[in-house]
């Protein structure tokens, strides 16, 4: 457990600093897991169970002190994918379904930690990861058009759902169409103007209040509905629908365990070096095993490291991981009395909230140009990613990726980049003729 190393050595100066973060971080994600428990299809409050979670679990067991552990929009949409896989409807029996898949993932975290495996969350080429969390964002941004008109639509895959969606603009509810669009100039507006400012909080807040005033539920916008106030209570999730759907259920957790891991690594490695501490690989595996096997008992969904969060975290004064325990609590409290406050947030507004979270946070745009500029190879990789997920949904696109990664490592194993070298005129040095033509 190394928070008790950190607090063994323990600076009071930094507890202000731990504090503010911890705070300022659960103002941030208290929101935005509202909208990725959307995504998941399960109930809001389960969002918020997975974000507590999760950041204490990673707060105890965790060797990064500036990670910010809870559900992400990418795991989000491999849930979304693996409930629709399945089949299954029923807002408890989806919640369970994915408190399942979580934790399977959390089992399969522990299993790579006990064989010394992590280096296998990097299997995945970052074309592949770049190009599959592209396309699950389109899917995702697809599925809350309707939320935004106020319409019904069909379809097996984004592609005939976006097509369904555009034949329904006819009977578009007008109020809940300016609620949302209202709602989108908001929280992209402020990301553009004023980055610094929390925009899914905002949205959130100006959301119910504008319900309120305006008497939006009465206006045939429709709103989330009930969210009841209270702790998660431990609940192992449906055995017998687990096995039913065991094929879905492991794939769906192989994609949790290479996407999750991946991220979170990085990430770690990233605030160990600018900060100038060790990590523990192996130590992360078991830290994020233990959040998502707290997050699926406790009704939740599969947890990850939060780039936004977590750079908000150490910008704000994170020292040790007792600022990730301050987010957990400050998440629990708001559960126990301020969770019923959400039921009147009109849908358009989250689904204005998704939209946001899966464009900033998974429709990485400038990586796709260097992609294009430095290695075109990768680059269609990546484009064939983004195809394969959008033609045959989220979770195919994990399999999708992963043959990718193979057919990556096999064409960069076999064709070494071969560079022919020159001797600088009067000296013993050489140089790649490409770049020194001299």
């Amino acid at each position: 457990m190394p928070l008790f190393g950190q607090l063994r050595s323990y600076d009071r100066a930094w507890l202000r600093g731990d504090l503010i973060a911890g705070v300022t971080v659960a103002a941030l994600i208290v929101p935005k897991n509202l909208g990725y428990a959307g995504i998941a299809g399960i109930p809001l409050q389960n969002g918020l169970y997975a974000a507590a979670a999760g950041a204490i679990a990673y707060a105890i067991f965790g060797t990064c002190r500036q990670i910010s552990m809870g559900p992400s929009s990418g795991l989000a949409a491999v849930a979304a994918s693996a409930v629709l896989a399945a089949g299954i409807t029923g807002e408890q029996d989806v919640a369970s379904f994915v408190a399942g898949i979580t934790l399977a993932s959390g089992v399969l975290f522990l299993l790579l930690a006990v064989l010394k495996m992590g280096w296998i969350a990097q299997f995945l080429s970052k074309a592949v990861v770049t190009g599959f969390l592209f396309g699950a964002a389109i899917d995702v941004v697809i599925g809350e058009l309707p939320k935004l008109t106020g319409t019904e639509v069909t379809g097996s895959n984004p592609i005939q759902e976006l097509w369904s969606w555009l034949g329904t603009l006819g009977e578009a509810q007008p109020t809940t169409v300016v609620v949302g669009a209202i709602a989108l100039a908001v929280v992209f507006g402020l990301k553009a103007v004023a980055p610094q400012v929390p925009g899914a909080l905002v949205l959130v807040v100006g959301g119910l209040l504008a319900a309120a005033l305006f008497d939006l539920g009465t206006k045939g916008v429709a709103l989330v509905g009930d969210v009841p106030s209270g702790l998660p209570s431990l609940q192992v999730p449906d055995g017998q629908l687990m096995w039913d759907h065991i094929g879905t259920v492991a794939l769906a957790a192989v994609a949790v365990v290479l996407i999750g891991f991946s991220q979170t690594a990085g990430d770690a490695r990233a605030f160990a070096a600018k900060h100038r501490y060790q990590i523990d690989i192996n130590q992360e595996s078991i830290a994020q095993s233990l959040a998502n096997i707290a997050a699926g008992l406790f009704k939740g969904m599969p947890v990850s490291t939060s780039l936004s969060a977590s750079s908000l975290n150490d910008h704000s004064g994170a020292k040790t991981g007792l600022a990730s325990l301050t987010s957990g609590v400050t998440v629990l409290l708001t559960l126990l009395f301020l969770a019923p406050l959400f039921s009147n947030l009109p849908k358009p507004v989250l689904a204005a909230l998704i939209i946001e979270a899966v464009v900033m946070g998974m429709m990485n745009v400038p990586e796709l140009r260097r992609l294009a500029r430095v290695q075109k190879f990768d680059f269609w990789i990546a484009i064939a990613a983004i195809i394969g997920t959008l033609i045959f949904g989220v979770l195919a696109g994990v399999v999708i990726g992963i043959v990718l990664s193979l057919f990556w490592l096999v064409r960069v194993a076999t064709h070494p980049e071969m560079p022919s070298l020159g001797r600088e005129p009067g000296t013993q040095v050489f140089r790649e003729a490409d770049g020194h033509p001299g």
